[in-house]
């Protein structure tokens, strides 16, 4: 299994490209629905699942042309419905254009376990910077999708509606720096750092 991250034009997100020979699941599709599909189709990739670590509108921007294109099944935590329904709010608030608002097929819930070829995917729930954040963590490849919960040596906004600082100093210190210290974190936003580094260097949620 491989993992690939494009940065994204809109707010410079991240979107990951988890995948084998042949199919992948694509986390936060937040814009440039044409880029994802050019990568896409150079990689010879078909799309399983389309995952969405939170749902702010820089993170679903391309999802509703890639789950059309791709007949991809979409799934969120049930907690951000509100927040993806307001999106277009959001954006405007930035001066930006509106967004496509996807349909969600399911949802999530914590600790649930999204199996993908010989991966297992577990859901961290974490609120704080919204009330439906999660986290994907898979053990065999060591790796921690953090959406906009953890950055390197930085932490999620929680200024927003549904946001709360306690509520992400809890999912940090609780469900995230108990993973394993050599855990790539792999942020909605910036380069990646470990579970390690942040526990030594970051300066809002340090140990």
């Amino acid at each position: 299994m491989e993992i690939e991250r494009l940065t994204l034009k809109l707010l410079a997100e991240n979107c990951y490209i988890y995948h084998n020979e042949k199919e992948c699941i694509i986390f936060d599709p937040g814009s440039d629905y044409e880029y994802i599909k050019s990568y896409l189709e150079k990689k010879n990739l078909s799309v399983k699942l389309i995952l969405l670590t939170h749902c702010h509108f820089d993170h679903v921007g391309a999802v509703s042309d890639l789950k059309e294109y791709y007949n991809a099944k979409v799934m969120c935590h049930k907690d951000d419905l509100l927040m993806l329904k307001s999106a277009n709010k959001s954006a405007a608030n930035y001066g930006l254009m509106p967004v496509k608002i996807p349909d969600i097929d399911d949802f999530f819930s914590d600790n649930d376990i999204i199996y993908f070829n010989d991966a297992e995917l577990k859901v961290i729930h974490t609120p704080g910077h919204s009330a439906g954040s999660v986290c994907f963590y898979e053990e065999m490849d060591k790796i921690l999708i953090s959406g906009d919960t953890l950055f390197l040596e930085s932490v999620g906004r929680t200024d927003f509606p549904s946001g709360s600082q306690d509520e992400l100093e809890k999912s940090i210190r609780n469900k995230l720096y108990v993973l394993p210290d050599d855990t790539m974190v792999l942020p909605g936003h910036g380069f990646h750092t470990t579970i390690k580094h942040e526990k030594e260097y970051n300066p809002f949620i340090h140990i």
